[in-house]
């Protein structure tokens, strides 16, 4: 596989990394592979500067099979399929034990031969359902949908078991076969509920992943107890109604273990039954996946001691190459064993608060006891220098300080500490900003990246490999639990470029926007990271709003206060950005507000209260929030919301809510799942009014209330003053 570039800036060109990285030549670069190397000029190279006395972190159990994209959903197939078995009492028993069956057959060329082969019941099951997805818009997003053919439209697709056939090199009888045995009465439950299969699924602040009771079964080694991988509910609420009364008449699902009211049912029960009962979620499957957290607290050099542990368990006495230590990753990541072998430990996003375990950089905010003279004045200079991650983001032509507030993982560095094939999955960094990431100490960490060229055809290979999953997850490649090896076949024959770095100490890794990227560690190693942007950046930033309504990914921040930030500051002092830049940034923000202008107009001439809000934030309190989220597509609000209340009660909530100030958590808290309470953005608000249907003669907006988030006047009058600028 052919590697990134490796870029080695002068000492000068190092000192203004943003100007570095904006050059043409290496823009090119970073475009067609994704990522680039840069390492620092000689002489730079910071000691690691971490309060050992007191940093701890708690790291994430990863189990490497559960993380390949193919086996998670074998898994969670033959899980829905036992489910489904134990909810209508199938009398065969047959409880699965493997996601597959075995079958013996003659090969057509050597008759005397007898094939042995698995069939996985999910790869059956996806050929059968994978043309029948359609993209439908919804009043929260464009969304695709799956419908189930009648089974006996199914069973005479005469083509489409030939093609199943030819994938599997499996005779087709053998493949019905299975299918009748294993799968029909299942996909005739599917079909039973056919457009409202995904509406079946009970919404869950903190759902359950069918995987968690197995993943609690591994042994993770020395020192280790596992947490959830999700948090527990702090009462006993109905999942659907979200209401702790009524306990005799109250349900326990015998999969997750959720408590779900008879009567908020659909269809509602008149009494609890006897034996098991499953709810519907654990029977068509959530598709949820998560990592579970390690509750022990790691000091370093704990950490270090597990790392040994893990090596002296995994590898052979030999020093292992690159080479070789990626096959063996990959082989324990695609090979479906049910071992502790796979389970690993990783501390991912440390974000801790205190001087000295922020960040592995030298900081004036930390400084070890034992370091004066010469070498204080040497600390002193890597505490400033722009390439020392905790400057980065705030560096010369930057665009993140134009928010005056802090933003955790992205203008404050994370530090994550890998051990021997510890691995981070398949992402795009937020928002499509640039990355960078330092090795302070330790092991070789081996990347992989997709450059932008190539996303669409990944995203649309694994869309092919789990059509039912994407749609029951459509943040997926956000949540960071999923792989799928570059070497896999399928990477070729879908025309995907892949490239790969091998990251050692004191080397960054700089990823470019809208870049795919993976990749594990090879031992124990120190590294962090941090996020960035650039002029070019800017389309990417807009482009990433659309995409993340699509899959109801929430924005990091506002791309329109961006806007109005850059276009203030050059307002006040012309000097600050390049005319060029400013146009772009003038262009942009013209076309939003414009669009966003038309969807107000509609809604004032319908909702008769309209309210401009005041909310004052803290950019010193971390857990701030700055932004209202749609209640719906989960996009910011960046102008104005539509409150809606949804029924009498909701209304004298809010009523009761709005004697007092709220802050924006509290706006945002109003409008969560099991709130009767919405807030739509324009667009959300719109859609919804076309699709209420008004039976009963009332204005179903009449207790709705338009707020605005900022002043459309302040907002005219910004626009009118830069382009007076801009046109002389």
């Amino acid at each position: 596989m052919e590697e990134i570039p490796a870029l080695y800036p002068t000492e000068q060109e190092f000192k203004n990394p943003i100007d570095y990285l904006s050059n043409p030549h290496i823009k090119r670069l970073g475009v067609r592979y994704g990522m680039v190397k840069v390492v620092p000029p000689n002489g730079f190279c910071p000691p690691l500067s971490i309060d050992m006395e007191n940093f701890t972190f708690q790291p994430r159990i990863q189990n490497l099979e559960n993380l390949d994209l193919k086996n998670r959903c074998r898994l969670f197939f033959m899980k829905q399929l036992n489910n489904f078995k134990r909810s209508v009492k199938d009398p065969s028993k047959l409880i699965l034990r493997e996601p597959y069956t075995i079958v013996e057959y003659s090969d057509s060329t050597h008759a005397s031969e007898i094939l042995k082969k698995k069939v996985y019941f999910y790869d059956v099951f996806s050929e059968l359902i994978k043309d029948n997805r359609t993209l439908t818009d919804t009043t929260q997003s464009f969304r695709r949908k799956l419908k189930f053919r009648d089974i006996s439209q199914l069973r005479g697709d005469s083509s489409l078991w030939r093609t199943i056939s030819k994938k599997f090199n499996v005779p087709i009888g053998l493949l019905k076969e299975i299918f009748e045995k294993y799968i029909a009465s299942y996909y005739i439950f599917l079909h039973s509920l056919n457009e409202n299969v995904h509406t079946a699924l009970h919404a869950d602040q903190y759902p359950k992943s069918l995987l968690s009771d197995d993943e609690d079964d591994f042994d993770l080694g020395p020192d280790s107890n596992s947490g959830s991988d999700f948090e527990e509910d702090d009462d006993d609420a109905c999942i659907v109604c979200r209401k702790t009364n009524d306990p005799k008449r109250t349900i326990l699902c015998d999969s997750c273990d959720k408590p779900f009211h008879i009567y908020c049912l659909s269809p509602p029960l008149e009494r609890v039954p006897s034996g098991d009962w499953i709810c519907n979620t654990c029977i068509v499957g959530n598709g949820y996946y998560g990592f579970t957290q390690d509750t022990h607290d790691y000091s370093l050099p704990e950490f270090q001691e597990y790392c040994k542990h893990q090596n002296s368990r995994l590898l052979p006495a030999r020093k292992l190459s690159i080479d070789e230590l990626e096959e063996m990753f990959w082989s324990l990541v695609t090979k479906n064993r049910g071992s502790s072998l796979t389970t690993v430990k990783y501390g991912a996003d440390i974000h801790n608060e205190l001087p000295g375990q922020i960040t592995g950089f030298p900081t004036r905010e930390f400084i070890p006891k034992n370091i004066n003279g010469d070498e204080l004045k040497d600390y002193l200079k890597y505490c400033d220098h722009p390439m020392n991650l905790t400057n980065l983001p705030m560096a010369h032509n930057s665009l993140l300080p134009l928010f005056k507030r802090n933003i955790s993982g992205m203008t404050i560095p994370w530090i994550y500490i890998g051990s021997l094939f510890s691995t981070f999955c398949w992402h795009m960094e937020d928002q499509y900003t640039l990355s960078a990431n330092y090795q302070h100490e330790g092991d070789p960490k081996v990347w992989y990246s997709i450059p932008e060229s190539g996303c669409t055809k990944f995203n649309d290979l694994l869309n092919d490999m789990s059509p039912d999953l994407f749609i029951k997850q459509p943040d997926l490649l956000h949540q960071l639990v999923t792989l799928i090896s570059p070497y896999d076949s399928n990477f070729k024959k879908s025309g995907i470029p892949v490239y790969k770095a091998v990251q050692k100490p004191n080397e960054y890794i700089i990823t470019f926007p809208k870049c795919y990227h993976a990749g594990f560690n090879t031992g124990y190693n120190f590294n962090e990271a941090v996020n960035f942007t650039i002029d070019f950046w800017l389309p990417y930033g807009f482009g990433a709003i659309t995409d993340y309504k699509l899959t109801q990914k929430a924005c990091v921040f506002d791309m329109f206060d961006l806007m109005i930030n850059v276009l203030d500051k050059y307002n006040k002092d012309t000097l600050l950005f390049n005319d060029a830049f400013v146009r772009q940034c003038y262009s942009s923000l013209i076309v939003f507000y414009n669009t966003e202008l038309k969807r107000i107009r509609k809604i004032q001439a319908i909702v008769p209260r309209t309210t401009l809000l005041e909310v004052h934030t803290d950019p010193n309190d971390e857990d701030e929030e700055y932004d209202i989220f749609c209640s719906q597509c989960k996009t910011i609000c960046s102008i104005a919301f539509v409150l809606r209340k949804n029924n009498s009660d909701s209304i004298r909530t809010y009523k009761r809510h709005k004697k007092n100030h709220l802050s924006i958590r509290q706006w945002n808290e109003l409008s969560t799942t099991d709130s009767k309470v919405s807030i739509l953005c324009t667009q959300d608000y719109l859609k919804s009014i076309q699709n209420l249907n008004n039976s009963d003669g009332e204005e179903p907006y009449i207790d709705d209330e338009l707020y605005f988030t900022k002043s459309l006047k302040d907002i005219d009058s910004l626009i009118k003053q830069v382009g007076v600028k801009l046109d002389r």
